[in-house]
Parts: structure tokens; C-alpha cells; sequence
């Protein structure tokens, strides 16, 4: 329902604004004054009807640009309440542009025309967004992306899949492999996956990843939102790692990265910020907390996953800076809660 009003409120601007710029085209086309249609008529003072060089189109240009940039900047710094002084700053600029040469009716009905779409653009981008940046998990030379990866494509990398018998049963980690509690899953089973979106957390233990007989940590999968899956076809949106995963992948000397970033290593904040940007959202303010040792990183969108895919990490760690877990979770683009 929420993708039908976005999509029903944009459609109805598209229309609305499409109309406003057919009227002007019809009235300014039909409007004749001394002799003139509006479309011909003279609108500036400026007599020189030559075109712009290329080297005065670059030196108008750059003015905007710089001019732009500047609004932009001060509007990250003091906020998008700076937006009708960021426009005052542009818009002397844009006219110059504008009135260096004779301009008609013509030249009007076509900047508003540009003005419109740019409008139309900027609603699309408020209520849509375009797509976040896809993370990538990497263990050693595998690359994992949440919500694309599929348990048949781990699997022929050479990892297997274990499946736990009892929906949120709790095992050890010393005992995953000898509790007769898992299953490990061969692509011969016919095991379905139940319909639907579902969040996994840290309890929901209900898919492990392995690499020979050694358990890298849990995953969630998901099929299709109206339709069960066979498990090989579904894809992972959950990965999880405890503090006895982190210790074994150290132990059996194997990588684990966040879009290149070493998690076994020391955590840098540098090497964070660096790498993640604005997505990394949570920092630690008062290291002496252990509650506040996470950093928190999520790509996201205006929309809030109702067209584009969603993502979460945290990267809990120790007084000395070394990773003690690791969570990542996708939301999938969906019209509705599942």
C-alpha cells in the first residue's frame, strides 16, 4: 500500500507538471503582444544575440558550480533550514548565465520546463531515493552480499551448510557438530524455506555456515515473499558471528572482511571512518562503557526498504579495540511488514 500512494502521488505531479508546461506552451504560443507571441517576444535588456563562446559558457559555469558547492556546504554545516539563503546565493549567478545574451519567451518556456523536471526530480529522490551501497562480506577469498548471495553459490565455494533441528534451540559452540542437533544440508534434500520476510537476531542460530569442520557462524536466508523456496535457492540476509566464531576463524588463520576492512585485526576508527563514511553512525562516546563498545554502520535510503534493500552491521569489541562479535542483517524491499 505505501509503494501505491508514493508511486500514485508522483504520477499525479508528473500529470500536474506536464499540464502546467503544456499550458504555458499553448498560452505563450497564442498571447500575440506588439505584434510578437509571447514565445518571440524580448524578455532582457541585452541586444547580443551571438552565442557563448565555449570559454564564457566555462566561466559562467564554474561561477554556478563553485556557488553551488558552497550553498551545499554551508547547508551540511548549518543545516537544510540554510536553504533559502543557499538559493539566494545561487540564483544571481544562474541570472547572469541567463541575461548574457538576448533571451525570448522561448528561452523562459524552456527554463521553467528544466525548472519543473528538476522539481519532479527532487520529489522522486525525497520519496524514492536511489539504491544504497551494496556491503560485501568477505571470508578469505569468498564474497558474501547480503540479500544476493545464494546458499547454492557458498556452497560450491566450498563451504557447507548445517541446519538446526530445533527452531531457536541454543547449542554451544564446542557442541554444534557432536550434538546431533544439526543437520548438515546436501542439495539433493528437498528442505523449503516458509514463505515470507523474516528478522533474524542473534538467538535465531538456524543455518550455519562451515568450512570443513569448522563452523564460521549462523546465517538467515530468505525465499520469496509469497511462495516457500528450496533452501539451495534462497539467499542470505543474516550473518552472524559469536565471540567463540571470531576466536576459531583467528585460530584457523581465516580472513573475515567488511568491504575490505580486516575485522581480526585491531579495529581502527580511522580505518572505519575512512572506509564507511556517514554510514558508520555509532561510535562509541565513553570507551570506559563496555555497553557502548559497538560500532554501528547502516546503508539506507529515504524510503525505509520499501523500494530498495536495506542494511545493518555491528561490530561489538573489547577494551582493547578486538572485534568480539559481528552482525549483519538485510531488510528487504517490500510493500508490506512480514
Amino acid at each position: 500500500m505505501g509503494r501505491l500512494i508514493i508511486l500514485g502521488l508522483l504520477l499525479f505531479l508528473a500529470v500536474s507538471f506536464i499540464a502546467i508546461c503544456v499550458g504555458m506552451y499553448i498560452y505563450m504560443k497564442r498571447t500575440v503582444k506588439n505584434g510578437q507571441t509571447l514565445m518571440e517576444e524580448t524578455v532582457n535588456k541585452q541586444t547580443r544575440e551571438s552565442k557563448l563562446s565555449i570559454k564564457e559558457i566555462l566561466i559562467y559555469l564554474s561561477m554556478i558550480i563553485v556557488a553551488v558547492l558552497f550553498s551545499l556546504y554551508l547547508m551540511r554545516k548549518l543545516g537544510h533550514g540554510f536553504a533559502p539563503l543557499a538559493s539566494a546565493i545561487v540564483t544571481p549567478f544562474v541570472l547572469a548565465f541567463f541575461n548574457a545574451r538576448r533571451r525570448t519567451g522561448r528561452s523562459v518556456f524552456i527554463f521553467t520546463v528544466t525548472a519543473v523536471l528538476a522539481l519532479f526530480l527532487f520529489f522522486v529522490y525525497i520519496f524514492i531515493d536511489i539504491p544504497p551501497t551494496v556491503p560485501n562480506i568477505t571470508i578469505n577469498n569468498t564474497k558474501i552480499t547480503l540479500a544476493k548471495t545464494k546458499a547454492s553459490d557458498v556452497l560450491k565455494d566450498g563451504f557447507d551448510i548445517y541446519v538446526n533441528q530445533k527452531d531457536n534451540y541454543y547449542i554451544r559452540y564446542q557442541d554444534l557438530l557432536t550434538s546431533g542437533k544439526l543437520k548438515k544440508y546436501e542439495t539433493s534434500q528437498n528442505i523449503l524455506v516458509k514463505k515470507g520476510f523474516r528478522r533474524y537476531y542473534m538467538s535465531d542460530c538456524l543455518y550455519y555456515l562451515a568450512k570443513g569442520n569448522t563452523i564460521i557462524g549462523s546465517i538467515g536466508l530468505y525465499g520469496d515473499l509469497n511462495k516457500d523456496t528450496l533452501l539451495k535457492d534462497c539467499r542470505i540476509v543474516h550473518f552472524y558471528l559469536d565471540q567463540d566464531c571470531v576466536q576459531v576463524l583467528k585460530r584457523n588463520s581465516i580472513s573475515f572482511q567488511l568491504n575490505g576492512v580486516n575485522l581480526l585485526d585491531t579495529l581502527n576508527i580511522e580505518v572505519l571512518r575512512k572506509t564507511f563514511g556517514k554510514k558508520l553512525w555509532s561510535v562509541p562516546n565513553n570507551p570506559q562503557d563496555i555497553t557502548q563498545l559497538y560500532y554501528g554502520i547502516k546503508w539506507t535510503s529515504h524510503s525505509s526498504h520499501l523500494f530498495w534493500n536495506e542494511y545493518y552491521s555491528y561490530i561489538h569489541f573489547d577494551e582493547n579495540n578486538n572485534m568480539t562479535s559481528f552482525e549483519m542483517m538485510s531488510e528487504i524491499a517490500r510493500d508490506r511488514k512480514e
